[in-house]
């Protein structure tokens, strides 16, 4: 049965509403998906997933259906989301990035749900810059930031992908 608990809640969305049901001890659907901003069929989905297996009761007060933790599971499901919520502040800890100065180029290590990239900066000789990032899994993408401070990633075809961020906050001036 723990098994199923630590399955239960793989998703941060999935923990999150039932933190929700935690704290406020029962809510509805709505409730839920406009406390948490999440779409609105999420948190049905998932509790109706939850009654089948009797971790969840579901009660029905005229229109609305509420849902709260069934006494039985209370403490298992306590403890199983606050052991999820602490890994997830761990791997936020993990992702703290450290740029590093190279030669005269500007090299940067970046850890991206555990993808290290190595950023390389190349003057166009026309005021501007093409951002040239390797992961080591083989991956490569290319940014390029224009002399008026626009920038643009040929793989997303965007002007604010994440790409584009990373390099933004990691960009070091040489």
């Amino acid at each position: 049965m723990d098994k199923l608990f630590k399955k239960l809640v793989k998703n941060k969305v999935r923990i999150s509403i039932l933190d929700y049901l935690l704290k406020k001890s029962s809510g509805c659907p709505e409730e839920i998906s406009s406390e948490l901003k999440i779409s609105k069929g999420m948190p049905s989905q998932f509790l109706k997933e939850c009654v089948a297996l009797n971790i969840v009761k579901r009660e029905r007060i005229g229109h609305k259906v509420y849902y709260s933790i069934s006494t039985e599971y209370y403490l298992k499901i306590h403890s199983i989301v606050s052991l999820e919520k602490k890994k997830i502040n761990q791997d936020k800890k993990k992702d703290i990035i450290i740029p590093q100065k190279k030669d005269a180029q500007t090299l940067l290590m970046l850890e991206d749900k555990k993808v290290s990239y190595n950023f390389k900066k190349i003057d166009n000789g026309f005021g501007g810059s093409t951002y040239i990032l390797n992961s080591d899994n083989g991956d490569s993408f290319e940014v390029f930031k224009n002399k008026e401070g626009i920038w643009w990633c040929v793989s997303c075809q965007k002007q604010d992908c994440s790409h584009v961020k990373y390099i933004r906050k990691n960009t070091i001036k040489v």
